[in-house]
């Protein structure tokens, strides 16, 4: 059997959850000899495929701070990926985002659309930016898709709330982690900050909410003047949120540090504990790097989140500010909380792995030959 995933989560950004997806499930896929995949991708600066023996795509690193060189990449991989749709040489398709610009050419190939989360269809009227446009485009993707995976049950409810989809056609497949890869035991990196912090991972803008975290938290901050916040990714501070640091009189205890495995492995390592505080997640994969990192997680109750964290996790309600500092209150002050949360983690990292979710992804493409 021969897969072919298309380029759309590997064009553009050099990061990003979808992308992380579908690397993991083609690493998995190549260690194994019951299946065949290729990746129809020539331009990206995508770092997951960067040491990809799996991938022969050219980099454009220098000309990345151009927007037209994005779109230029865009155009040129999706005219390679049609070409070859067209040639015909798989037996499943499987593209890695919501484009429907296959669609006149595959022909009666069976195809397989992975609906990660209906954020835009939740939001979109709160946050038009989020997706505009894109729900008929998906509708049109998931009447013709001949299965649909869903990252979790909270999505498989969010996809049947929002589209007419046959159950029948909806397969769940849980995501899982490789960050344990980037954890030695033997090898602790010093902690990033003397100070005891917490973590906040990705993206900040609407939906993740972090401005909402960042309001409740400033009690707990000023009553524990040695705590700071670290955020790791989602772009540096814009000069709204620096002037929003600086009017509660704490600019000097919130930090940016960029992305990168090898340093988030450390920032996980050594925080009083990770917190999300998002509104919605399709399944949220930062719970399952903390877990390989032994990091206590405070969690929102909303979403995937309590499916994903189940009881390695304390929860709070992200639009209640009392809730979410009474949750941090308790994480910094309770140390037999503190370990507890740190072992159940241990335990339900378990139940995760990426083998596990390229073996069922694999038993879906067998089931439409």
């Amino acid at each position: 059997m021969k897969v072919l995933f298309d380029h759309q989560s590997f064009t553009g950004l050099p990061y990003g959850g979808v992308s992380r997806y579908f690397f993991e499930l083609m690493r998995s896929f190549a260690k194994r000899s019951d299946i065949d995949f290729e990746l129809s991708l020539r331009l990206s600066n995508n770092e997951y495929l960067n040491q990809a023996s799996f991938s022969n795509h050219i980099r454009y690193p220098r000309l990345a701070h151009m927007h037209n060189a994005h779109r230029a990449a865009s155009v040129l991989n999706r005219l390679y990926s049609k070409q070859r749709i067209r040639s015909g040489k798989f037996d499943i398709f499987h593209p890695t985002y919501y484009h429907r610009y296959f669609l006149d050419s595959i022909g009666s190939k069976p195809f397989v659309l992975t609906f990660f989360d209906a954020t835009s269809e939740r939001f979109g009227d709160q946050y038009p930016e989020l997706g505009e446009g894109i729900y008929e485009t998906k509708k049109q993707l998931l009447r013709r898709a001949d299965c649909v995976i869903c990252i979790s049950e909270f999505s498989k409810q969010d996809l049947l709330r929002y589209f007419p989809v046959d159950p029948d056609k909806v397969k769940v497949v849980l995501l899982g982690t490789t960050m344990d890869e980037y954890v030695a035991p033997s090898k602790r990196e010093a902690s990033p900050l003397a100070a005891p912090y917490l973590l906040y991972v990705g993206k900040r803008g609407l939906y993740k909410n972090f401005n909402g975290f960042f309001r409740a938290i400033q009690p707990v901050l000023h009553q524990h003047p040695d705590l700071h916040i670290i955020c790791a990714g989602g772009g540096a501070f814009t000069p709204n949120e620096q002037a929003l640091f600086h009017a509660a009189r704490l600019s000097e205890r919130v930090h940016f540090r960029p992305l990168t495995d090898e340093g988030l492995v450390t920032l996980y390592q050594h925080a009083r504990a990770f917190v999300f505080p998002s509104l919605n997640e399709g399944f949220g994969i930062p719970v399952l790097e903390a877990y390989s990192a032994g990091c206590p997680v405070v969690l929102s109750d909303r979403s995937s989140l309590p499916e994903v964290g189940a009881d390695a996790a304390i929860y709070f309600d992200p639009e209640d500010d009392d809730s979410m500092a009474h949750a941090i209150e308790r994480i910094v002050t309770d140390d037999a909380l503190f370990a507890n949360l740190r072992q159940k983690g241990t335990e339900r990292l378990r139940d995760f792995s990426c083998d596990k979710t390229a073996q069922q992804t694999l038993e879906v493409y067998q089931s439409l030959r």
